[in-house]
């Protein structure tokens, strides 16, 4: 038969198909290629189709698939030219203007794909041989995406013709230029007696501003039906595994069936002795291991990789159950109160009391067995014996001896029944084999008594204070400058002991009673220890008033004998004056003729005997005065007058 009465023989599916091959948006370039592979496919027949992987930029041998372009070395490839690379973003030159950057569209790292820059004349860019099976259905794809950059000008744009023998079958069309991956595929079966075909790739735009293209991912595989298989099995421990299978629409008629396994560490699959049907039994299931079904429409078929479908693999996985144990809060029927068995969480239960829940009650000693079912079928037993105990305890206690003392005590007593060592817990606490729990304050708490078979006898046992000293030393209060106040302790109980704080300004600091004068206002404390030995503190404010009072004279007389009587004028405050921060004295006529700034109060400074700032007698007359006067309380007042001068003879 002739190559172009084989190709006549094809049944060529021509219907329009373009789907991006990544999750891109974009114009999806017109074509006329459909495949009607709806089910697994086989094998690649082509194991390079992804042009393999590799750190060098650019494959160093040229892999003679392309028969009508010569290969290069040095990217960019000019017109006719092309090159097997992992990346293009070092390339310079025009495809650094004009090109995308991208790597291929595999999984891999490093991984290879073809970049072709287009001829002038239309010709292959891809060519191979392979091998086929009569009557079977093929699915021949491509990845493939315009290299120009769109923002870059309108390019023409690359249209791709998939060949069988050299004859035409389908074409992509133009294929846009949105620097976006596109799928084409289509299906053919082939004649009865076929054993080879030749498939190629050309180009059937015309080379120039554009046309340049790179392809990745060329697939061509056997077409089947869907093999529906479980993507995990389980499997119970000692057990066979039964694997099943189910098809639809299949290709096949009639169909025909073989199982093969892949163990760990291994990578070929072998064949399953007697696995010729959809449902298989394995009698040794071993977790890790894979299993998956290959189908095709001839005995002969099945033992060539490229004539058959496979199943996607199923991996094998143990329902372990060996570690199942029953737990619950007790095993013991502990005075009188039944013990709570739990089985965990399964899909079906059988207790040896013919319950059927995940837990139970035991309210009588003897054993107790469960049988569960997991959700695969995998059964697991237990049983455990409930022991009966009758365990009983008191407590005493002490109170802490005052109000947030450590020092209250429980003691645990008359322990009755048990099995084995008891020990000793309070509250979350750790078990002790001790019977006493010291250094508690109030509260309430939970001792509880256990066995060495977990039968638990709980206490709640409260510990109260003692009534507090109920100290007081009164509440805050005034006290003018120089005034004094005595202070007194009160208290619920009889006092021993008393230290007052600070000692400034009191009369006594280990005394009951002490009489405070402070020259300043000033917190005190007392820390008391009353007839049983507890502290107790209490405190209080006196604040200090100032005494404002200031004397000043109105008159004075100027008297040059040097007798000193009433012969200067000067100001008297009280003492809670701290300082004459300023005095002046003014003329009639406003001018100043005496000022001093701060002085203490009494200082000789401060007097002024009607002369001037030269020491000059000045005539009589009313000279007024000003002072800026600071107290003990902080404050700065200001005060004012006149005083009358009169001259002696």
């Amino acid at each position: 038969m002739s190559t172009r009465q084989k190709l006549a023989a094809i049944s060529l599916l021509l219907l329009a198909c373009a789907t991006p091959a990544a999750a891109q948006t974009g114009a999806s370039p017109r074509a006329n290629c459909i495949s009607t592979c709806s089910g697994d496919l086989g094998e690649n027949i082509f194991p390079d189709g992804d042009f393999g992987h590799g750190t060098p930029n650019v494959l160093a041998t040229d892999p003679l698939i392309a028969p009508g372009y010569g290969y290069t070395q040095n990217p960019p490839p000019n017109d006719g030219a092309y090159t097997i690379t992992n990346n293009t973003t070092s390339w310079g030159a025009f495809a650094g203007a004009l090109w995308i950057d991208i790597e291929d569209h595999g999984p891999e790292p490093d991984g290879y794909m073809m970049v072709v820059n287009a001829s002038y004349q239309p010709g292959l860019f891809y060519q191979k041989l392979v091998p086929v099976c009569e009557n079977v259905l093929y699915e021949f794809s491509i990845d493939v995406i315009s290299m120009n950059t769109p923002s870059a000008g309108v390019f023409i744009q690359p249209k791709v013709t998939f060949e069988i023998d050299g004859n035409a079958v389908c074409s992509t069309n133009e294929i846009a230029v949105t620097a976006t991956w596109y799928t084409y595929r289509f299906s053919f079966s082939t004649d009865p007696g076929a054993t080879q075909i030749t498939l190629g790739l050309r180009n059937d735009a015309p080379g120039g501003y554009g046309n340049d293209l790179a392809i990745d991912n060329i697939s061509f595989r056997a077409c089947g039906p869907d093999i529906n298989v479980p993507v995990t099995a389980f499997f119970c421990a000692g057990q066979p595994l039964n694997l099943s299978a189910s098809l639809a629409n299949s290709p096949y008629s009639p169909t025909f069936y073989q199982w093969q396994s892949l163990s760990a560490g291994n990578n070929t699959w072998e064949l399953l002795p007697g696995g010729t049907e959809l449902n298989h039994q394995i009698p040794q299931p071993v977790e890790g291991d894979q299993y998956r079904l290959v189908v095709a429409s001839s005995l002969a078929n099945l033992d060539l990789p490229y004539c058959r479908a496979v199943s996607q693999a199923v991996d094998l996985m143990l329902d372990d159950l060996s570690d199942f144990a029953i737990g619950g809060t007790d095993t013991i029927v502990c005075n009188g109160a039944p013990a709570v068995l739990d089985a965990g969480a399964f899909a079906r239960y059988q207790w040896s009391t013919g319950a059927q829940t995940a837990d139970i009650q035991a309210p009588a000693p003897g054993w107790y067995a469960v049988t569960v079912t997991s959700v695969h079928d995998c059964p697991a037993e237990d049983s455990l014996y409930v022991y009966k105990v009758d365990l009983t305890a008191s407590a005493d206690a002490e109170d802490p001896h005052c109000v947030d003392f450590a020092d209250g005590l429980i003691v645990v007593n008359d322990v009755q029944g048990g099995v084995g060592p008891v020990r000793f817990r309070l509250n979350e606490g750790l078990l002790q084999a001790g019977m006493q729990f010291d250094s508690l304050t109030a509260g309430a708490f939970t001792v509880t008594v256990s066995d060495s078979l977990g039968c638990r006898f709980p206490m709640t046992v409260t510990l109260t204070d003692p009534a507090p000293v109920g100290l007081s030393i009164g509440g805050d209060q005034n006290l003018f400058f120089c005034d004094s106040l005595t202070l007194e302790a009160q208290s619920g109980f009889e006092l021993i002991n008393y230290l007052w704080s600070p000692a400034v300004g009191l009369s006594c600091t280990g005394c009951p009673s002490p009489v405070a004068m402070p020259l300043q206002t000033t917190v005190y404390s007392l820390q008391a220890i009353d007839e049983r030995g507890c502290p107790a503190t209490d405190s209080l404010r006196l604040t200090v008033i100032p005494r404002l009072d200031v004397y000043a004279p109105n008159v004075f007389h100027q008297d040059i004998s040097g007798n000193g009587l009433n012969n200067a004028f000067a100001l008297f405050p009280t003492k809670s004056a701290t300082k004459i921060r300023r005095l002046e004295i003014f003329n009639r006529w406003g001018e100043m003729v005496f000022r001093r700034d701060n002085e203490m109060p009494g200082a000789e400074a401060l007097r002024w005997d009607g002369t001037d700032f030269r020491g000059k007698t000045l005539d009589e007359g009313v000279f007024v005065w000003q002072a800026e006067i600071e107290f003990i309380d902080g404050g700065v007042r200001l005060y004012s007058g006149d005083v009358t001068l009169i001259r002696g003879d």
